[in-house]
Formats: C-alpha cells, sequence, structure tokens
C-alpha cells in the first residue's frame, strides 16, 4: 500500500530529463512516462513520486488525522521517515548500481575516459539516432502533409520551427506568464522573484513585457551572480586545491565576476586567463593553471592535464584519453575523431604549454599556506624525458620530442611565446564560438545542439560529411548553431546580447507541457521546454525567498556581505555555516576535486530537504522558530484579512502563482489551529512539491 501510495502520480506536471538510459526501462518507468514526458530510473522516480506525494497530499500523511500544527511537528517528520524504509532505498539503489557496474567491469574502451560521460553520451547517442531516424522518416513519408511554419523574426525560431514544420512535429504551446516569468528568474538569477515583482509581472498589460523583464534581470547584480557561478563551475578553482588558498581563490572569483558584470568579451577574458603569468595569488588567471596542475607528477603531467582542461572547457572536446595512448582500438565506441588521433598529435598540442613552468613555495615555516608561480621560459620544447624516481601516471614518452601544432587545423606559433600563441588560435578558432554558445543554450534548454556540450565528435558534426554506418550526426541543428556563433562573434564574444536573443525566442518561451504524444526523437526538435531540478543553490537561495529568511553569509577575503548560494566563490563556502554547506552538499553541489555536481533527485537529498530542523524552521511561524520575525508566514499572517488571502498570497510567494479552486478549496479545508501555524504547514507542503523543486 506503501508502496501503491508512493508511486500514485501527481496531475498536471510534465518535465524532467530524457538523459536516463532508453535501455534500461521497466514497467515502472511506463506509469511515469506520461506525467514526466521522459523515461527514469528508478531512483529517480521514487525519489520524484516521494516528493510530489507529499506535496500533493499538503496537509494529510497517508489516512493520518494527525492535525498540522507545530507541535505535531515531529509526528510528521516521524511518518516521513517510515515512508522512506530502508529496503526501498537500498534496493532502488542496487538495481540502478548494477548495470554501471558491470558496464564499467567490463568497458574495453579508454580507462582515463569518465565512465558516467560514457554513460550519459551513450543515452544521447540514443536521442541522437532517434531523431535523425525520425526525421528521415517524416519526410520521406507521403502520410501527413508538412505542417506550414509561422513567420517569425528570431533566427532561432526560423530554423527550429522550419525544421519541425518540415518533419511534422507539433511543437508545444507558449508558456503562459507564469511559467515563463519563474524560468526566466531561475535561468538568469538563481532564485524565483519575490512575490511583489511577480505581481507586477502579471499586472502588466504591455504588449513586450517578456522582453523587458528579460532586459531588467540581464540588468540586475543577481545576473552578474548567477552567470559568475555558471562559469565557476567550469573552471571549478576552490580553496580546497593544494595549489590555492584563499587569496587565490578570491583573486580569481573576482576576475572572472568583473568580466561577467562588466559583459567583458569572452575572447579577451578567455586570452587573458591563458596567458597569465605571475604569483597565484595575486595575479587574475594563473589560478587555472594551479588548479589542473599536477602537484606530485612530473612536469609533463601537468602539461597534459591542462591541456585536456583547456580543450574541454574552451573548445568543447576531450584529449584526456589520447594523452596516454592513440585513439585507434581504444575509442571506436565513443568518439570518430579521436579515433584518428594519435598520441604524438596530443603531444603537438599539450606542447604548446611545454615552455611554462611551475614554482611551488610557502612563506611559513610549516609549508600549510600555497604559493605558486607561474612563469615561461624563452626556450624548450616537449619531452618524454621524466625522472625515472617519478615517471608521473602516464605510459612511458617514447620519442616525445616536439614543438606545437594546433590538433585541428595544423597551425604552428608564430613567435616564441607560445602560450600567449596558443591562446590566440583558440579564441580565433570558431570552434570557440560554437562550443561556447552550446554551453549556454545547453545550460537554458537541458540539452546542447551538440550533446554533451564537453564531448563533441567532429566526425558527425558536419551534415554534408555524414558520419559511416549507424553513427547519427551529432549536431542536430547545423544551420543554427553557426548562426549563433556568428552572432556570438559579431556581438564581440559577450553573454548579453547572446542570452537575450534567446530568451526573447518562441523557443525558449514554450512550455513544458505538451498537448499530444510525446516521442524521444522530439527531444533534439526541443519541441518543448525541458525541466530540470533546480541546481542545490537556486533550491537554497528560492528557498530563502520563498520563506523571507535570507542571512547574511561571511567568506574570508571578500569585504562585502553575501546573502545568495550563487554569490559564494567556491562549494566550500560559507566555511562559518555548516548548515548551509550541508543543505547544498546533500542536494548535490559537489566540492570540484572529488564529487561531481549533481542535479539529479536523490532520496536522501529528499528527506534532507523535507526533515532537516533547519529547512522546516524556514516554514514555522510560531515564535519558538529559530528564525526571523520577518519571515514570510508572519508577513502574510499580518497583512491578510481573509485566510482566503492569506493562502493566495502564500502561493503567490512561494510558487510564483496563485492557487487553482481546489487547491484553495484543500487549504482551507484542513485549518486547524492558530493560521500562522497552518500557514506554515502549507508552505513547507509547497517547498517539497515539484512545482518548486523543478524549473519548467
Amino acid at each position: 500500500m506503501v508502496l501503491a501510495a508512493l508511486l500514485a502520480p501527481a496531475p498536471n506536471f510534465k518535465g524532467g530529463s530524457e538523459l536516463a538510459s532508453l535501455r534500461q526501462r521497466a514497467n515502472l518507468q511506463k506509469m511515469f512516462k506520461n506525467r514526466f514526458g521522459a523515461d527514469l530510473h528508478l531512483t529517480q522516480l521514487l525519489s520524484f513520486a516521494y516528493a510530489d506525494f507529499y506535496g500533493t497530499f499538503g496537509f494529510t500523511i497517508l489516512n493520518s488525522k494527525v492535525p498540522f500544527h507545530s507541535h505535531s511537528k515531529s509526528c510528521r517528520i516521524r511518518q516521513l521517515a517510515m515512508l522512506g524504509p530502508l529496503w526501498i532505498v537500498t534496493v532502488s539503489l542496487l538495481l540502478t548500481s548494477l548495470p554501471a557496474l558491470a558496464f564499467q567491469n567490463s568497458d574495453p574502451g579508454c580507462p582515463r575516459y569518465p565512465s558516467a560521460l560514457r554513460t550519459e553520451q551513450l543515452d544521447i547517442l540514443d536521442l541522437d539516432r532517434a531523431f535523425q531516424q525520425f526525421s528521415s522518416r517524416a519526410r520521406k513519408s507521403q502520410v501527413g502533409a508538412k505542417l506550414s511554419a509561422t513567420t517569425y523574426t528570431n533566427f532561432i525560431d526560423q530554423r527550429l520551427f522550419d525544421k519541425m514544420a518540415a518533419d511534422k512535429v507539433n511543437p508545444a504551446p507558449r508558456s503562459n506568464d507564469v511559467e515563463f516569468l519563474r524560468r526566466a528568474y531561475i535561468d538568469l538569477t538563481g532564485r524565483i522573484p519575490t512575490p511583489e515583482a511577480a505581481q507586477a509581472f502579471f499586472d502588466s498589460t504591455e504588449l513586450d513585457k517578456r522582453a523587458k523583464l528579460i532586459d531588467q534581470l540581464l540588468a540586475s547584480p543577481a545576473y552578474t551572480d548567477q552567470l559568475t557561478t555558471f562559469w565557476a563551475n567550469k573552471f571549478k578553482v576552490t580553496r580546497a586545491h593544494e595549489s590555492i588558498g584563499t587569496e587565490g581563490r578570491n583573486t580569481f572569483y573576482e576576475f572572472l565576476r568583473k568580466s561577467i558584470a562588466d559583459d567583458r568579451p569572452y575572447d579577451s577574458f578567455a586570452r587573458e586567463l591563458l596567458s597569465a603569468a605571475g604569483e597565484v595569488d595575486s595575479v587574475p588567471g594563473t589560478q587555472f593553471f594551479a588548479r589542473w596542475m599536477d602537484v606530485n607528477g612530473p612536469v609533463q603531467d601537468s602539461w597534459d592535464d591542462i591541456t585536456d582542461k583547456i580543450t574541454t572547457t574552451f573548445l568543447g572536446y576531450k584529449t584526456e584519453c589520447i594523452s596516454c595512448h592513440n585513439g585507434r582500438s581504444h575509442l571506436e565506441k565513443i568518439n570518430l575523431f579521436l579515433t584518428k588521433r594519435t598520441r604524438s598529435q596530443f603531444w603537438q598540442m599539450s606542447a604548446w604549454l611545454s615552455r611554462m613552468q611551475f614554482v611551488r613555495w610557502s612563506d611559513d615555516n610549516i609549508g600549510f599556506r600555497p604559493r605558486v608561480i607561474i612563469n615561461d621560459r624563452t626556450y624548450g620544447t616537449y619531452t618524454g624525458s621524466v625522472s625515472p624516481t617519478n615517471p608521473g601516471n602516464r605510459p612511458i614518452r617514447i620519442n616525445a620530442i616536439t614543438e606545437p601544432v594546433y590538433l585541428t587545423t595544423g597551425d604552428k606559433p608564430q613567435n616564441g611565446n607560445w602560450r600567449q600563441e596558443f591562446a590566440r588560435l583558440i579564441t580565433g578558432d570558431k570552434q570557440f564560438a560554437r562550443a561556447t554558445v552550446n554551453h549556454l543554450w545547453a545550460y537554458l534548454f537541458s540539452h546542447g545542439i551538440v550533446d554533451p556540450p564537453e564531448a563533441w565528435d567532429f566526425e558527425r558534426t558536419n551534415p554534408n560529411s555524414p558520419p559511416p554506418g549507424d553513427w547519427p550526426l551529432q549536431n542536430s541543428h547545423p544551420e543554427l548553431l553557426e548562426a549563433l556563433a556568428d552572432s556570438f562573434i559579431a556581438n564581440n564574444f559577450q553573454f548579453k546580447p547572446l542570452l537575450r536573443q534567446i530568451l526573447n525566442s518562441e523557443a525558449y518561451q514554450l512550455s513544458s507541457t505538451y498537448q499530444g504524444t510525446w516521442q524521444p526523437a522530439y527531444v533534439k526538435y526541443f519541441a518543448r521546454h525541458e525541466a530540470r531540478r533546480l541546481t542545490a543553490e537556486e533550491l537554497y537561495d528560492s528557498l530563502t525567498t520563498a520563506t523571507r529568511t535570507e542571512q547574511p553569509m561571511q567568506v574570508a577575503g571578500i569585504d562585502r556581505v553575501l546573502w545568495y548560494a550563487n554569490q559564494l566563490p567556491d562549494p566550500n563556502e560559507p566555511a562559518t555555516d555548516f548548515r548551509i554547506v550541508d543543505f547544498m552538499n546533500n542536494l548535490g553541489r559537489g566540492n570540484w576535486i572529488t564529487i561531481d555536481r549533481s542535479s539529479d533527485p536523490t532520496i536522501l537529498g529528499l528527506l534532507y530537504s523535507m526533515n532537516d530542523s533547519q529547512n522546516v524552521n524556514r516554514t514555522l511561524g510560531n515564535s519558538s522558530a529559530a528564525v526571523s520575525s520577518r519571515s514570510r508566514i508572519h508577513e502574510v499572517d499580518a497583512n491578510s484579512p481573509t485566510d482566503e488571502e492569506a493562502i493566495r498570497r502564500l502561493f503567490l510567494a512561494t510558487l510564483s502563482r496563485f492557487p487553482s479552486d481546489p487547491e484553495l478549496a484543500t487549504a482551507l479545508k484542513y485549518r486547524s489551529g492558530a493560521r500562522a501555524q497552518w500557514l506554515s504547514d502549507l508552505q513547507w507542503a509547497m517547498v517539497n512539491k515539484l512545482d518548486f523543486i523543478f524549473n519548467r
């Protein structure tokens, strides 16, 4: 009975991610397919059901008659814990882990290629193949007429909707104001709108109010915070690394943040970063090299590690595999382009960094304070000669004496400053623009035009030179991607014009609810907006905004008070408040060193968000709660003349919408005790609903 209750689908929500394996379908997944429009792993399904079950029932747990007011919170928490029995968690984790373990143990490919990324690639490969097969069948079929395409002014819409019309794919309807408002706020600021902002947007009758809202958000300090967090998660410069202290971390963070705030051209930022030389504590950009250097191995390992990080972050493709071996006989099932590349070619790419050297020292007697200086020699080349006592973690570099050659074009340096030349070639390569716009597209649409955004296969991106066999094109919309890259370049590599173009498109503003039969192939058409779970920072910031319980956070070396999680410079902060750190760690923030970031829902994460005393207290309205008297419950209770008005105000503050008639009736039906007490229970239920946890 409990399991049946857990699996009871809640109405009016479609979203989720198509990245879950299309090979591991089960009856349980099929039960959720219509609800989410996606195939999901068992742990995710149970997590979704667990969260939305309580959000849907709101004030009652199963058939419990315990009234929902503050003195019964402990009863509610105990009942919640009982409904997540250990055997369900254990069995579900085993069921989802065993296929991955079997795959890892039997995998004959490159041992250095991340298994999680490879699994993701296989899932995306299925989507690419489904997309290509559907498009081919649709264009050959004589059944059904080509849909008429509406005339659009935005080049994004022209290309996407023309393709949908040609392939007889109906897009989702346009999002309503509620969907769009919350989506734009979360994507551009990292948190939900305040109720005042939401009300003002809903009340506006201006025809261009969406465009004006986009401009307003792009001009806000919160936009700077959010986009800084997005790129910081790519570079991963953290004081937890043994070569970077607090000063160095802060120097890099402020360098990145100011670039975003000023809308500095990204190619200029990248050139400064890639050419940076000096002391890591004080020279912006040097921290990137200190973060990715190999502290204990020979210098060649550092050059190789950093080369892979550069190609992955700035150009969209991994080179780590061919830093150890030739691609042939290792990468045939992973990347056709890399299959044809050799280790010698990688050494030529890594040679661009071979005049860079690292000087490690410390200015304290014990040596706990890391100090690194990055500088460049005017001579030397890449060589495989290493100390026999410290050969590093790669196979012997036989005959590795080479000078720089750019991997994809064959370009060579024009002067002796090889690292500056490397920065010039990277930012002058159109792939730099393509990879960058694809990163941002994937962030906003949950899928890249080329997917995964950090695993391009150049043998599968050119429609004029299709890949062999049953390999599908990886580039789902080549003309659109080129147009986006051209626009990015024409606008001086600035992010704001690009984001403005995307957010103003009808494609971005499609609803996440699809009217009709959804097919996996539609994902790569971008025929609806794909819902995604909020990141750990977004959940924290949206929770504090909804409950009006923002609290100041202090970070060493930063002289301003921070109020939101997306203002923190790395995942180890705020070091002075373990409760906030625990909140985000349990919701998948990762640590940029050993734990990857993940927004996949987990049962433990949901249990934590529902039951942790600090989280629960944010929705409490009684005087004993350890929250400020300015909390949302106190505000709503004090300023609402009727219970109906209080419920409406609380819905607007939490879910950025007003309640439906059934929701309002349910809330009124289960009132019990003082108003502040049952209002707190109402908000607790809302912040644990999918409506709150997901960006739709």
